[in-house]
């Protein structure tokens, strides 16, 4: 896993900062979307427990993803959600390294992915 998903907050805050202004994902159904944001979410916090409270901005990423796995599984099923969410944690993992993704000059791909997750939930009006 790359290192500098041991500091989220501060990736967590650069990705927000550079994010272009509309969502540049379409193509696959909302149910997969939702379990690939809320991992890619999960990813880039790391496997690390959070103390609720301690950040309010952790906070708000934790809730999210959780509201989207929520809504993925309302829209799919159980099975689907878990299996997929495997999948797409595979998935992740393979972009960064082909991406070179620990090199911060490469990341735009990725601040594609984390705003169009953040206007997805918006628009399905996901209370994050």
């Amino acid at each position: 896993m790359p290192a500098v998903l041991a500091r989220p907050a501060a990736l967590l805050a650069i990705l927000a900062a550079l994010a272009p202004a509309a969502p540049l994902r379409a193509g696959q159904p909302l149910h997969e979307s939702l379990v690939e944001c809320s991992v890619l979410i999960d990813l880039l916090l790391g496997e690390q427990s959070f103390v609720p409270g301690e950040n309010e901005m952790i906070d708000l990423y934790v809730a999210g993803s959780a509201l989207m796995m929520a809504e993925a599984t309302r829209r799919s099923s159980p099975a689907y959600v878990r299996d997929m969410a495997t999948t797409k944690r595979s998935l992740w993992h393979d972009r960064w390294d082909a991406g070179d993704w620990d090199n911060p000059a490469n990341r735009e791909e990725l601040v594609e992915w984390w705003t169009y997750c953040f206007k997805l939930a918006d628009h399905l009006d996901l209370k994050l």
